[in-house]
């Protein structure tokens, strides 16, 4: 259980070594949790991305737990539930759109916290979109290019809603 911080949850090919963000999970979140309900290995990696203080709670004092507060089962199971719906979006961008879109989707995701933001590199934005940096790096400049964002630096000053919107809700594929 994160009890406060952030924690990265990714795989990485063993093949290629490229690293996909599956989620980042925050205070009362549960990470690694699947592994106390099916009793398999975890399908994943996870790892602090800023300082995190974290609860170990045993298979056995999880499923304690769940049976003696049923309130705590139920936002387990919402939070699963949300996780789920979160990877199937994830399967249905990499599989049906663009880099573009997807960048196009990320960089409102974050605008709607306002504006200016400050990206992360590039190499944090590909691992989250599934796909290498220099596709992140190459979509960003063309979207600075086609005015759909305004930049300076790492910093997204500006952008036109209207067409990212419209760029993210379109398939490429």
């Amino acid at each position: 259980m994160v009890v406060s911080g952030r924690v990265k949850v990714a795989v990485i090919s063993p093949a290629s070594g490229r690293e996909t963000v599956l989620t980042m999970e925050h205070p009362y979140n549960a990470v690694a949790e699947l592994v106390a309900l099916d009793g398999g290995s975890y399908p994943a990696g996870a790892e602090a991305a800023e300082d995190s203080e974290l609860l170990l709670l045993e298979q056995a004092g999880l499923q304690r737990v769940l049976l003696e507060r049923p309130a705590v089962a139920l936002h387990l199971i919402r939070m699963l539930g949300r996780r789920l719906r979160r990877l199937v979006n994830l399967i249905e961008a990499i599989s049906f759109k663009e880099v573009v879109h997807r960048l196009a989707s990320y960089l409102l995701e974050h605008a709607a916290q306002g504006l200016p933001f400050t990206l992360d590199t590039n190499a944090s934005i590909a691992a989250e979109l599934g796909t290498v940096p220099e596709l992140v790096s190459r979509n960003l400049s063309r979207l600075v290019a086609g005015d759909l964002i305004r930049m300076a630096g790492r910093s997204v000053t500006g952008l036109d809603r209207e067409q990212l919107e419209t760029l993210a809700k379109s398939a490429g594929r």
